[in-house]
């Protein structure tokens, strides 16, 4: 992937940049036009037809601001620093390539089979007596109750080259609020003063069951984590 990144970059910069400039502006323009021509009628009526709904409100407030990529560009200077934005950019890259090397780590240990043997047994366990528990905002109750009884009885634990991948998702999640918690903050007062009474008590009834799910899943990922051997040079928790 990262090979096929370069050379993508490699050929818009010799090619297309190097006979035309402007290629990349220009090429978003035309994707402006595509999008008013094909697809902009269409979103403005889902738009009108949920329009008393938490989602249609935000829909409508994005389109109202945001009319073309100028205006978005206008809004992050007005928004973030600069050093802000080229700390996004440079954290960004580091997480893509993080990624792909996730990735490939994923493939080559042989992970994806045995976080299949682990994960389908679990599910079916979960599903008990026609209950579907494929989504995780419905995790509490039942759902967890099935999946504890499972992991008790069958010894089943989740597997270290899985759990590495989870371990990564919470050192990101943290990072993300450490280093941007304030402006997630800014732009999410921002937004909820051009909202409706009824819309941002919808959005706290969604924040606070996404809320006791999440409490619901790492409670049982607590009570059920594996017990991995720590790389030599590696702090204790990190895989």
């Amino acid at each position: 992937k990262q090979w096929y990144q370069r050379r993508v970059r490699g050929v818009i910069d010799k090619k297309c940049m190097k006979k035309n400039k402007n290629f990349v502006r220009e090429t978003i323009a035309a994707a402006e036009i595509a999008y008013q021509a094909n697809a902009q009628a269409s979103v403005e009526n889902f738009v009108d037809a949920n329009s008393e709904t938490l989602l249609g409100e935000v829909a409508n407030l994005v389109m109202g601001r945001f009319s073309s990529v100028s205006d978005f560009e206008v809004f992050l200077n007005d928004f973030l620093s600069k050093d802000t934005q080229s700390q996004i950019k440079s954290d960004a890259e580091e997480a893509a390539e993080e990624v792909v090397k996730l990735a490939k780590g994923f493939c080559r240990s042989g992970c994806f089979n045995q976080s299949a043997s682990f994960i389908k047994p679990l599910f079916e366990a979960m599903h008990g007596d026609g209950d579907q528990c494929m989504d995780a905002t419905q995790f509490c109750g039942s759902c967890k109750e099935r999946a504890h009884g499972y992991l008790e009885n069958d010894g089943s634990t989740l597997p270290c080259c899985l759990d590495k991948l989870v371990q990564k998702g919470i050192e990101a999640y943290e990072y993300i609020g450490e280093q941007y918690g304030e402006k997630i903050e800014d732009l999410s007062d921002l937004v909820s003063a051009s909202l409706s009474d009824a819309a941002l008590e919808r959005a706290e009834e969604i924040k606070n069951e996404l809320t006791r799910q999440a409490g619901c899943i790492e409670e049982s990922y607590d009570e059920h984590k594996p017990v991995c051997k720590v790389k030599k040079g590696k702090k204790a928790g990190k895989m």
